[in-house]
């Protein structure tokens, strides 16, 4: 339960902000300062009402010495606003230190205005920090000071690009194992692309299963969704260099250099992970010669809380470690806050907590959104009251009342038509409205409320079996584990087909939520039953890869005889030269078990296969494919198709399950049955009377 929270975070914190490698402006990084930028969330619309706000959110590593922090603001506002009655405040993890006027709007100015500002360093914390741009819009002449007045022509809209760019030097790593996997895992290094996989240029199924596994546990710390961290061979000339490697080898495998570093006989029925350290590159080596060693060795690497344990720079991993993670809840209370949560001020105030769900589950009937909250004795309480809203959806209002003050509860079911899968958001709305009073300064009037700890979340889930592209990776996770993965890759391997198999496992490692599932690695002569009992991912040509030759038939885009290129279905019409530039990712159904899917991941050259899998890069591109098939070119056309009537995957189906779920073959059959029992009982009747008679006339 604690990872699920902890993954809500996180995935919170991916959708409020996209950080990035940038230079801030005015300022260059040297060889030993580097600046990572944090982007304000994507503003499609404008912030409406006469206080709006913004938050961003953005973090310091453990391991920056902060130089400098600056906003940098491009932002407008209404037309309408009174520049000497209007000001924005920019406050940091809850402190407030700087205010100004907006300069308003004309024609010249209308477009964009923009700040850059140095934020006080004293005010930062290690980890994340909350940094909020709030402002009071007045486009109204009033004589009222005391008169609070909203429409919609007060407005403040912060523009792409508004940011938060920190300048820093990183302390030196130690020579322990924890701190290679603290900079390994620091957001900054994949953005950066300063880390590497390694595994031999003629890798074996039990190297690469151990890759990905370690590689799993790293891509689900990596907070931005376009940067991917490598998976590459040991000749590739551009990882050489890279600050911080990991290196995953049989130890007969591994280079000399390392080899002569490591004692043989320890990893003769063990494994041992080593960390080498120089002034400007640490390698952590991952090897042995016992292949349940190395692979037990992978998903130790994965495990992020045993390696963050590890004070010196070796550890021994035996067949026998624990190195199982904490398995998911799926069903079960959520805390909505830890510590508490407080809203103030006048008029409509609101908190959103951002949440997640394992990727093929879906929030089912019964769940609720059980609220504790208190607030202020001096509302209107004719007009207050508390709404609690799904992706901005209201569920439930409640009307707030003085008697209950000082500890109120209110819950709301969800729908049953809520359609909520993967991240979430909840919003718990205030409206606290004040009688009419006399205008006075005393800050002890200002309405507030607050959300108790004991708010939570009840959700019950169910699967998500459509075996669509919109429910990937669906059915390779199962409940936040990878769920009898098997990969068969090309005979030989290039840069491209490895670039591919990148693509594809980080974003799987993203949705991963521990390192207890099967990934296997079956080589191109595999038979029906080795990969019967798997899931199936098939990467490559059919030239090159003859489980996919051997499939030809089954797929929605399917080869020419010659296996040159794709032909024309009846979907899509493709040119002959056209077909051998595409590339494909489609969803079938496993032809070796009924009750399992199958990703194909394919074209004619080992570039159009590349051009598939970054389809399947991130959670931004997949999110254009909802079929269960697609095409992809060189110039980046891409195309979306569904072809299956049915999509479910799952057990295979008993005669009853399948009479339950078809009610036209229950119909049917309670027809048949009908009319059979009336023959019967027709021929009985006339059998029986066609005796009596037959005895009446023998008596005469």
């Amino acid at each position: 339960m604690k990872q699920w929270f902890k993954m809500g975070v996180i995935l919170a914190f991916l959708s409020i902000s996209v950080p990035m490698l940038a230079h801030a402006e005015g300022e260059e990084p040297t060889a030993d300062k580097e600046i990572f930028i944090t982007n304000f969330q994507s503003t499609k619309s404008s912030l409406v009402g006469s206080a709006p706000t913004s938050n961003l959110y953005f973090s310091v590593l453990d391991y920056w010495d902060v130089d400098k922090v600056t906003l940098n603001l491009d932002y407008n506002v209404s037309q309408l606003t009174k520049n000497e009655a209007s000001s924005i405040t920019i406050s940091m993890n809850g402190t407030k230190f700087y205010s100004f006027r907006p300069t308003e709007a004309t024609q010249e100015t209308q477009e964009r205005q923009s700040l850059s500002l140095e934020i006080p360093k004293d005010l930062l914390e290690k980890g994340e920090n909350k940094l909020k741009v709030e402002g009071v819009i007045v486009t109204k002449e009033t004589q009222d000071v005391c008169s609070v007045t909203q429409s919609a022509a007060d407005w403040l809209h912060i523009f792409n690009g508004s940011n938060v760019g920190v300048s820093y030097t990183k302390q030196p790593i130690s020579n322990a194992i924890q701190s290679f996997n603290t900079y390994f895992g620091g957001m900054d290094s994949a953005v950066q692309k300063k880390v590497v996989i390694l595994v031999p240029d003629k890798a074996n199924e039990v190297e690469l299963q151990s890759a990905v596994y370690a590689l799993s546990g790293y891509t689900k710390k990596n907070e931005a969704d376009e940067t991917a961290i490598p998976i590459s061979p040991f000749s590739d000339s551009a990882s050489k260099d890279l600050p911080y490697t990991i290196m995953v080898a049989e130890y007969k495998n591994l280079p000399a250099e390392y080899q002569s570093k490591i004692d043989a006989e320890k990893v003769k029925k063990d494994a041992v992970i080593q960390l080498f350290k120089t002034e400007n590159k640490a390698v952590l080596v991952v090897t042995s010669n016992d292949p349940k060693a190395l692979i037990k060795a992978g998903r130790f690497v994965a495990n992020d809380e045993l390696m963050s344990q590890i004070s010196s720079d070796q550890k021994v991993v035996t067949t026998t470690t624990e190195t199982a993670s904490q398995p998911l809840k799926i069903n079960d209370e959520l805390p909505l806050t830890k510590t508490g949560d407080e809203v103030g001020g006048t008029g409509h105030q609101e908190k959103k907590y951002f949440m997640s769900l394992p990727a093929n589950r879906s929030i089912a009937e019964n769940s609720e959104v059980n609220l504790a909250f208190r607030y202020a004795k001096n509302l209107d309480f004719d007009r207050s009251l508390v709404t609690v809203s799904i992706n901005d959806i209201p569920i439930g209002s409640k009307k707030l009342n003085k008697e209950y003050a000082d500890s109120d509860t209110v819950s709301f079911k969800m729908p049953a038509d809520l359609s909520v899968v993967g991240n979430y958001t909840v919003t718990v709305s205030f409206d606290l409205e004040m009688k009419s009073v006399p205008c006075v300064a005393d800050s002890s009037q200002t309405p507030w409320a607050y959300i108790a700890p004991e708010s939570t979340l009840l959700i019950n889930t169910q699967d998500r079996t459509d075996l669509l592209f919109q429910n990937y990776p669906f059915p390779f996770l199962q409940d936040g584990s990878y769920n009898q993965i098997g990969i068969v890759l090309p005979d030989k391997m290039d840069q491209n087909y490895y670039q591919s198999l990148t693509n594809i496992i980080n974003l799987l490692g993203k949705y991963a939520e521990d390192n207890t599932g099967i990934v296997k690695f079956f080589p191109t002569t595999a038979t029906k039953a080795d990969l019967k009992n798997y899931n199936l991912i098939l990467m490559g040509s059919p030239k090159d890869n003859p489980v996919i030759k051997s499939l030809n038939k089954e797929l929605y885009f399917q080869y020419d005889k010659a296996g040159n290129g794709f032909v024309s279905n009846e979907k899509l019409s493709i040119e002959t030269d056209y077909g051998k530039q595409i590339g494909t990712g489609q969803l079938i159904h496993s032809p070796y078990n009924e009750g399992a899917g199958a990703l194909v991941v394919t074209g004619a050259t080992s570039e159009a296969v590349y051009l598939a899998s970054k389809e399947m890069a991130s959670q931004a591109s997949l999110s254009r494919h909802a079929g269960d098939g697609f095409v992809i070119d060189k110039d980046k056309n891409s195309y979306n198709y569904r072809f299956k009537k049915s999509e479910d995957v799952g057990k295979k189906k008993t005669f009853v399950e399948k009479i339950q779920k078809n009610s036209t073959l229950t119909i049917y059959l309670l027809t048949v049955a009908l009319v059979g029992i009336s023959v019967i009982v027709g021929l009985f009747l006339a059998f029986r009377k066609n005796r009596k008679m037959k005895g009446d006339h023998d008596e005469k």
